[in-house]
């Protein structure tokens, strides 16, 4: 892993794993009144626009359910949701799976210049270094939920 992009994509994921993976079950689905949404929302979050940054937008093909956009994307709550998304132990397998295919990214393909902006990125590696910034901020937010839930 000689890239630095690659480096960081894999240590905020692997932070992204361990606070999921401590966080129960149970707890992930709980909304407490402080936040809008909840643990298990917080990781599909983060697959989701991982998903559409680094795979969807530049033509390849996503490997979540449609329906991913529907329960996690940017503005939607688990109080909306009427049918159940995957659970947490779901989800992290998911995260594994496409940690897989963000380390196999190849490092010439962070210079691409994009065909048209995305977001205000002109550069894949653009749009890889904003997913880092977004999933450290949301692992944050997922430990402050948990030491709540946790009191």
């Amino acid at each position: 892993m000689d890239h630095l992009l690659l480096f960081q994509m894999k240590m905020a994921r692997d932070w992204c794993i361990e606070v999921a993976e401590s966080c129960p079950n149970e707890l992930s689905v709980i909304q407490l009144d402080v936040f809008n949404n909840t643990i298990q929302w917080q990781v599909g979050h983060i697959l989701t626009v991982t998903e559409r940054m680094l795979f969807q937008y530049p033509g390849d093909t996503t490997l979540l359910p449609s329906n991913f956009t529907k329960w996690f994307e940017s503005g939607t709550s688990p109080a909306n949701w009427t049918e159940q998304p995957p659970s947490l132990n779901d989800l992290i397998t998911l995260l594994y799976d496409q940690q897989t295919r963000l380390l196999a990214i190849p490092p010439e393909k962070f210079e691409e210049i994009l065909t048209k902006p995305f977001f205000g990125f002109f550069r894949y590696g653009e749009c890889a270094g904003f997913t880092i910034l977004h999933e450290t901020l949301h692992v944050g937010k997922m430990e402050e939920m948990i030491r709540l839930l946790r009191q």
